[in-house]
């Protein structure tokens, strides 16, 4: 398989693992740099540990090599910005790691979860749990929101300024809410449903205060209070905690056959959707450096879907329509105020238009009449190989585009009037317990930006009424969407004044502070493979 290794560095043929066995003296000097952790600083000094085409040379020819070539060696070298294997775990913290973290509070294993108090405590499944999945069914969750809300239909899409490759009509939001899920009607048959769990501990102990095992915890995160001041490093830590990687056996299996798969049908939509799940947890950890930099009482919980304590309420705006959200994490300030966390990756690769092109013209007049036996194969006479992607550097904006606000006010909504459901509250049932959503808008060479948008009731019940008028025009008629299904030429209409309202709440965030690219927690692996995690 012949291909370039793509990374945010631009290094190429890195290796995810460093192998000591490789003692090559043109590569020395980058590995002294890379066995650093980066106590000062986790940017972008050190990302991997190069192995050009030179390193596999025999130890005698490298021997033999000159003083000048040596001197030539140390120089920087100017490394290509195009590629066709994009690293989308390029230095990725897994979230099976964060779950360890000091100020993180993790959902426990699903098959720990024995029992429901109420439809609300579904939140307990993890992300990655089936029941998480199966509750998709038949619910309006924020994935869906703009959708069924006719923002993405072309002429509100335009109004928003919502770019075209994101404009996908509503037909996929009506198909989502007119499934019927089967059995999970009642809080009983939820139960039976999707608590797989027979703990013989009581159900709100296991939620309420779980936690990896100690030798987990103290293999992967050691607090910044127990580390030691060194000759070399002489400032604080800049981190809550000094992270020490481990990649599984399994782990880096995986991320071999996902270059595999990736190498044989290249897909620049699926490779963002990768990048952002594999970074997810590193943006999480963003934002818990940064708040509990400022309070270190602040603890991020890890939260599944909320909102299904909503669906016996009756003369609702709803219309029946259930809904759902999941936010990234909750964050709990030590003062008692509670925001939603929602973090979004930029993906730095992008799709090479000017190599394919060039590629194509190239090979229809070298070829012309043959048919391409293996494109995962193929190479130019001259011996260039086509690079599909080229990395790009995203320009952050103090902004959060248009088409989130629906998923942050949903959020925020469904969080509902309370973070622990086992604990009393003295606002149960009263007033909202979280009013504010943080975004983290993080890329891979520009740093990360953290905003702050305010809960607005007004947007909020304007949301609920345009889902319940969908639910009774669309859902309950069988009738597909048509194009365009809420647009009002009039600009003093219902419509145009609730997609005015969130064009400007787009614009009237609270920059809560840009987080410098060195500044940034990441994973730089020095030290081979290690055993499981959970």
């Amino acid at each position: 398989m012949t291909a370039f290794a793509l990374i945010p560095s631009q290094v190429p043929c890195a290796s995810h693992i460093i192998r000591p066995e490789l003692k090559d003296d043109r590569v020395a000097a980058l590995y002294a740099n890379a066995e650093n952790d980066g106590d000062s600083s986790a940017g972008d000094e050190v990302v991997y540990s190069p192995l050009p085409p030179e390193a596999s040379s025999s130890s005698a020819s490298t021997s033999t090599a000159s003083s000048s070539e040596k001197q030539d060696s140390k120089k920087m070298i100017r490394m290509p910005r195009t590629g066709n294997l994009p690293d989308v775990h390029w230095r990725a913290i897994g979230m099976s790691h964060l779950r360890s973290h000091p100020n993180f509070q993790p959902l426990p294993p699903p098959d720990l979860i024995n029992k429901l108090p109420t439809k609300e405590h579904v939140r307990n499944f993890r992300q990655d749990s089936w029941q998480w999945d199966y509750l998709h069914t038949g619910r309006c969750t924020t994935s869906q929101c703009s959708a069924a809300l006719g923002f993405l239909e072309p002429k509100a899409a335009q109004f928003l300024g919502i770019p075209k490759s994101l404009q996908r009509g509503g037909v996929g939001a009506w198909n989502r809410l007119c499934q019927v899920p089967e059995d999970v009607e009642s809080l009983v048959e939820m139960e039976q449903t999707l608590c797989e769990g027979r703990s013989a501990l009581d159900n709100e102990e296991v939620v309420g205060s779980w936690r990896p095992g100690a030798k987990v915890s103290d293999r992967l995160w050691v607090p910044a209070s127990k580390l030691r001041m060194s000759a070399i490093r002489t400032r604080p830590f800049p981190f809550t905690a000094k992270y020490i990687p481990h990649l599984t056996y399994n782990e880096l299996s995986q991320r071999k056959l996902y270059l595999q798969h990736h190498h044989q049908s290249p897909s620049p939509m699926k490779t963002r959707m990768q990048w952002g799940n594999a970074q997810e947890a590193t943006s999480i950890l963003t934002a818990l450096n940064y708040f509990c930099g400022v309070d270190n009482d602040t603890v991020i919980h890890e939260v599944g879907m909320c909102g299904a304590g909503f669906d016996d309420q009756i003369d609702d705006p709803l219309k029946g329509v259930k809904i759902g959200a999941s936010p990234d994490a909750i964050i709990c300030h030590g003062n008692g105020t509670v925001e939603v966390l929602e973090v979004k990756n930029h993906c730095p690769f992008v799709w090479n238009r000017d190599s394919s092109k060039s590629h194509s013209n190239k090979h229809n007049k070298k070829n012309k009449g043959r048919k391409q036996k293996n494109k995962k194969d193929e190479q130019l006479e001259d011996g260039e190989v086509p690079k599909h992607y080229l990395i790009r550097d995203f320009q952050l904006e103090r902004q959060i585009p248009p088409m989130y606000i629906p998923q942050l006010m949903m959020e925020m909504l469904c969080v509902g009037d309370s973070v622990s459901l086992d604990q009393p509250s003295e606002s149960k049932y009263l007033a909202p317990i979280c009013t504010s959503a943080v975004m983290v808008r993080q890329t891979a060479t520009k740093g990360a930006i953290l905003l702050r948008l305010k809960r607005d009731e007004e947007w909020i019940q304007e949301m609920k009424y345009y889902l319940g008028k969908f639910q009774m025009e669309y859902v309950k008629t069988g009738k597909v969407p048509h194009d365009n299904f809420f647009w009002d030429d009039d600009p003093k209409s219902r419509y145009r004044k609730f997609l005015q309202r969130t064009k400007d709440l787009s614009e009237r965030v609270e920059q809560v502070a840009f987080i410098d690219h060195g500044r940034i927690q990441r994973a730089v692996f020095g030290g081979g493979v290690k055993g499981e995690v959970p």
